[in-house]
């Protein structure tokens, strides 16, 4: 289905209350004569995310200011002692840190199905994967969440529906082969590494790495979507190992 683009998927952004964030997109804005200040120029360029309803004003170099949020009232860091038994003859304590949601805070995703048994069978991956947990230290029982589904807002809803000059991605992904020459001309991107341990026991008897593979990094804008592929970055294990890297776009007007 996700090969197809019948189950499409973002990365997740960060949300606070009933504000949903957005990347800032890898464009370069001329700034409004209101901009000569040095300050607002570094907290625009140390900016991660910004408000979705203010993606438009960004793109035209009209973002307001006093409406950056401050995204360290999303969390805060934690610390927990556990202790390591397993091949010791005295038991290790260890200390781990992990990072908590304030309450009415999270992480959020985008999700377009086109039949619902894709929503059926994403739905029931999400809820076992919300009981393993994901990220580091999963066996301590770290990584745990909830989900819930919710309609899309307003602001968010315009801009995937929207024809714009450029088109921001909002998912980590990779054109297929035939794609690459078109999506990289005009395109403004920057590149990240996916990569990691394959979690199967069925893979291996011992653990192993996943094969690198370079993505286009949510917020990178191009002159044209592109539909991307699900990659196989096993490397001789017993079975394929899936990457996914399907384009999500959301128009914007430069």
């Amino acid at each position: 289905m996700a090969r197809a683009g019948e189950l499409l998927i973002s990365d997740a952004f960060p949300y606070m209350g009933s504000q949903y964030f957005l990347p800032k997109p890898f464009l370069w804005i001329k700034p409004g004569e209101e901009r000569g200040d040095s300050t607002e120029k570094k907290k625009l360029k140390k900016m991660q995310y910004l408000p979705a309803e203010y993606l438009d004003a960004y793109c035209q170099g009209a973002f307001p200011i006093d409406k950056m949020e401050d995204l360290s009232d999303l969390g805060n860091f934690q610390m927990k002692v556990s202790v390591s038994i397993r091949g010791q003859e005295e038991p290790k304590p260890y200390r781990v840190q992990y990072y908590c949601f304030k309450e009415g805070n999270g992480l959020y995703f985008l999700l377009g199905a086109k039949e619902k048994e894709g929503k059926a069978l994403f739905d029931e991956l999400m809820a076992s994967l919300s009981y393993s947990g994901l990220g580091g230290k999963r066996s301590s029982g770290l990584g745990r969440f909830e989900c819930r589904a919710f309609p899309v807002p307003d602001a968010l809803l315009r801009g995937l529906a929207r024809k714009g000059s450029r088109y921001m991605l909002l998912s980590c992904a990779l054109p297929r082969d035939e794609e690459l020459d078109q999506a990289v001309e005009g395109a403004d991107y920057q590149l990240v590494k996916r990569s990691g341990f394959v979690a199967s026991a069925d893979y291996a008897p011992q653990q192993m790495r996943k094969r690198d593979l370079y993505v286009f990094h949510s917020g990178s804008c191009f002159r044209q979507p592109f539909q991307g592929d699900i990659w196989d970055v096993s490397a001789g294990g017993n079975h394929p190992v899936y990457r996914y890297g399907k384009g999500l776009f959301m128009g914007v007007t430069v």
